[in-house]
């Protein structure tokens, strides 16, 4: 597919936390609580499967900026350096401290903005770690307590009674913390509205990441104790538990669609939505139960299924419209699309091509001990640990990944190894260019 490209259009990139694909209503969602992102897949291009190449931030975020797959060399040139050579002003609102910290292979996220705002005082970085490492200690407490266990049983009825009576003092103060998407909108807007040059901006939402706190939920003690459980004891939550976490989410996810739509407004005010070319799409999505996890992997261990890899992926600001291309895609390919739409030379060291290209996409999804090969029809997980077996999904007739068909059929699991494995001497090639030894 060909589309309309500019030299001299801004590049508005907005990444929401933890949005799966599946809970926005022009993808198929029942509920009706994304207008404005429908109304941007409406007015724009909208791709169905479009896949992260990484379930969490450390692994999502350096991909696409960088065209990448982690670990990401310090030398990898990311979208912001390559726009900033071409005279782009560069500008990142991205209250997620995850993001702006060392990532897998030394890259930092911050390469290549005039501006990297992580719109986090030292106060509130020094009480989100504390948050992080409670989070990580009752982890590895619950985990090493046998779920059967009497010590287990006799601890989590104490703790379940505590978090019960006096839900407020034992909850996670996280969303206390982390900036609000109107906040980043504020910022954002305060940024740009004199701004002469043409520029790039990136706007990270954090909402919809956990804890789902919604401000304007009616029962603000029950929502206080479910997600004090499910940060400490999410393998102790009932179904209609969940179900209740889910309606949290979409919650969120309603708020972060208006604070968007009000973003949008904005943009119009500012005369500069005509100017601009607006991507919208997620880091990576979160589970709720699907294959016995629960959020992004801080809970249980990150994997590769599809409830964190499918994210939304729009594309505003062509003439053509309303235009939705349903074969597989991946973040992989956001930074040379990018360099596509402006008429910049796509650098040697990116992996992906653009967006755009009718090639057929087979891609890697990485995570810890995991890696990952989709195809169209099928996923392949390789995982390097004790913990679970491999596995292969026909994702044609199961597309929930529910059946492991790894041990019963040899001919084609060695053909997508082999496959996986020439995908990724071919990115050992990209790397090569950046004078680094990968170690596949």
């Amino acid at each position: 597919m060909e589309v309309e490209t500019s030299s001299d259009k801004n590049i508005i990139l907005i990444t929401i936390d933890c949005l799966r694909a599946d809970h926005i209503h022009c993808m198929g969602y029942e509920k009706d609580i994304t207008p404005t992102i429908d109304w941007l897949a409406k007015n724009g291009i909208m791709f169905s499967n479009a896949f992260a190449n990484g379930p969490y931030t450390p692994y999502s975020v350096p991909s696409f900026l960088t065209s990448n797959i982690p670990p990401i060399p310090k030398r990898a040139n990311t979208i912001a350096q390559i726009l900033k050579s071409n005279g782009y002003s560069t500008f990142a609102f991205v209250p997620n401290p995850i993001i702006f910290s060392e990532s897998i292979g030394g890259f930092r996220a911050n390469q290549g903005f005039d501006l990297f705002d992580l719109m986090l005082s030292k106060g509130k970085q020094y009480r989100l770690t504390i948050e992080f490492l409670r989070m990580a200690i009752m982890k590895y407490f619950r985990l090493g307590l046998k779920e059967k266990s009497m010590i287990h049983k006799s601890f989590y009825k104490i703790y379940d009674k505590l978090i019960q009576t006096l839900p407020r003092l034992f909850c996670p103060k996280n969303h206390l913390h982390i900036p609000t998407a109107e906040h980043v909108n504020k910022r954002a807007i305060n940024c740009i509205k004199d701004q002469k040059n043409k520029f790039f901006l990136w706007l990270h939402y954090m909402d919809v990441h956990e804890p789902y706190a919604p401000m304007n939920y009616e029962n603000q003690d029950e929502m206080l104790y479910l997600i004090t459980k499910y940060r400490d004891f999410p393998n102790m939550l009932s179904k209609e538990e969940i179900q209740k976490l889910i309606n949290l989410y979409d919650l969120e996810l309603e708020y972060t669609d208006k604070a968007l739509n009000n973003f949008l407004k904005e943009l119009k005010k500012l005369k500069l939505l005509d100017k601009s070319i607006i991507i919208l799409s997620a880091d990576h999505g979160d589970a709720f139960g699907e294959h016995g996890t629960l959020g992004h992997g801080g809970k249980f261990r990150a994997q590769l299924y599809d409830e964190f890899l499918h994210v939304p992926l729009i594309i505003h600001g062509f003439k053509e419209k309303g235009i939705v291309i349903d074969r597989q895609v991946q973040l992989l390919d956001l930074a040379p699309t990018i360099c596509k739409l402006l008429k910049i030379p796509t650098p040697p060291s990116f992996f992906g091509e653009s967006l755009f290209s009718p090639t057929p996409r087979r891609l890697i999804a990485k995570s810890g001990w995991y890696l990952g090969y989709r195809t169209d029809d099928y996923k392949l997980i390789i995982n390097k640990s004790e913990f679970d077996q491999p596995g292969l999904y026909d994702l044609k007739k199961d597309p929930e990944e529910k059946t492991n068909i790894y041990n019963k059929n040899k001919e084609l699991r060695d053909r997508l190894e082999s496959e996986m494995v020439a995908l990724l001497e071919q990115y050992k090639k990209k790397k090569d260019l950046l004078d680094i030894k990968v170690k596949l």
